[in-house]
């Protein structure tokens, strides 16, 4: 049998734009992490600052802290000898679009940048319009928008919220050979939405027999809950509502026995 495993970590807080508090969650939970032996650490989506503010405020955070805030998370990575992904706001490449970029970056334990996620599905739902504020992903044929990354030989799909509730994306990513699909969001609370964060996150992990990390950013404005599920839509670790850290070992011998008897992905007749 194959005993390949990955040990990993999912921190939540609330982020803000008061970027220094930012930073200190980050780093105390990172410590809390780096004890724990975590070799992956999944942050939150716009961890970097308060997702829901107003496009003026959201274009000076990401003019003026993006790069500096990614220097951070580089050097932190480093200094742990762990791997993180953490979503950021950035400046549009953009002449003609004043919007910011909604962005999950991947961050090796080396420190270096492995890939950029930039967000396909724009939350223009429940009575809010993150199209206002931000610009989607360009879409092209060969699908290289997508974001796909090998650690330690498990293959990590990244999802960015409202992606969540668009399974096509989640599948793939799982076509495309993930393991484990990574979710960062700023989940806003309100009514239902506590109950569709857990139903979505784990049908994506049952649908694709994959491990899922469901990491978000917690109250006042968002639910928190972050979960990490196993294959068989089981959650091994949650954190409810307060900040904090979960951590799980994830196995590939886990992930080939679900395969083996729930052959979701071998027995498809419809491609996406």
């Amino acid at each position: 049998m194959n005993q390949q495993q990955l040990r990993v970590a999912v921190a939540q807080f609330p982020g803000s734009n008061d970027i220094a508090q930012n930073k200190k969650y980050i780093s105390d939970l990172s410590r809390q992490a780096a004890e724990a032996k975590a070799e992956l650490v999944v942050f939150p989506e716009a961890a970097m600052c308060a997702f829901s503010s107003d496009l003026a405020t959201l274009q000076a955070v990401a003019g003026e802290h993006s790069a500096a805030f990614i220097t951070f998370m580089q050097e932190l990575a480093k200094a742990h000898g762990f791997a993180i992904i953490v979503g950021v706001l950035s400046p549009s490449d953009r002449e003609d679009d004043e919007r910011v970029v909604n962005q999950l970056i991947a961050i090796g334990a080396d420190g270096e940048v492995i890939t950029r996620y930039t967000k396909i599905h724009l939350y223009d739902a429940f009575s809010f319009k993150e199209s206002d504020k931000v610009q989607p992903a360009s879409l092209y044929e060969d699908q290289r928008e997508l974001s796909l990354f090998n650690l330690k030989g498990f293959n990590i799909g990244l999802v960015n919220c409202y992606d969540l509730r668009f399974p096509e994306l989640s599948r793939k990513l799982a076509i495309g050979g993930a393991d484990i699909l990574s979710i960062s969001a700023a989940w806003l609370a309100g009514p239902y939405k506590e109950t569709h964060w857990e139903t979505l996150a784990r049908a994506r992990a049952i649908e694709n027999t994959c491990y899922v990390l469901a990491c978000g950013q917690t109250a006042p404005k968002n639910t928190g809950q972050s979960m990490i599920i196993d294959p068989m839509g089981a959650i091994l670790a949650g954190a409810a509502e307060e900040p904090g850290v979960i951590v799980q070992t994830l196995t590939r011998d886990r992930i080939s026995a679900v395969r083996q008897t729930l052959p979701c992905l071998a027995n498809r007749r419809y491609q996406v």
